[in-house]
C-alpha cells in the first residue's frame, strides 16, 4: 500500500508529491547541513527517485562541493532537497517540508562527530561518524 503525501516550501512556490513507501528517515549532523538549515542537524527522508514528483520545482540550486547539489526555494529560502552525485537513484528530501510528518521514525544519524553539544543521540537509531554509506 502506497503512502502518498505532499510537501513544499514555506511560501508555496515549490510543491511536490512523494510516495513514502519504504522511506528511510535520518538526521545529518554534518556542518553543511547545520549551516544550511540554521539548526543543529537536518532531518532527511529518502525514497527511490521515481517516488518523487515535482508539482512546482524549486528554482534555487547551489553546490558547495563536488558531492551534491542542494535545491531550495529562492523566494523564501526553504531547503528542499539534497541531491548526492553518487546517489542519483534516490530523492533525499528535507523531512520538515512534508505537510504531514506523522508516522516517520528516525532510523539513523550520520556525521555524528559534528553533533552539537547537548544534542543527544536518538534512541534506537544507527549512529555513524561518517556518512550514510558507512551504515551499510
Amino acid at each position: 500500500m502506497k503512502d502518498k503525501r505532499e510537501g513544499g516550501c514555506l511560501c508555496g512556490a515549490a510543491r511536490y508529491q512523494i510516495d513514502l513507501t519504504g522511506e528511510e528517515t535520518g538526521n545529518c549532523h554534518c556542518r553543511a547541513c547545520q549551516k544550511q538549515s540554521g539548526a543543529p542537524f537536518a532531518t532527511v527522508t529518502t525514497v527511490k527517485i521515481d517516488q518523487l514528483n515535482w508539482i512546482r520545482q524549486p528554482d534555487g540550486e547551489i553546490s558547495i562541493s563536488d558531492a551534491a547539489v542542494r535545491r531550495f526555494c529562492s523566494q523564501c529560502g526553504t531547503p528542499l532537497q539534497w541531491c548526492g552525485m553518487e546517489y542519483s537513484d534516490v530523492a533525499n528530501m528535507n523531512t520538515a517540508t512534508l505537510d504531514d510528518t506523522s508516522g516517520l521514525t528516525i532510523v539513523y544519524e550520520i556525521y555524528t562527530r559534528s553533533r552539537m553539544a547537548g544534542i543527544l543521540p536518538v534512541t534506537g537509531a544507527a549512529q555513524s561518524l561518517k556518512g550514510y554509506a558507512a551504515l551499510k
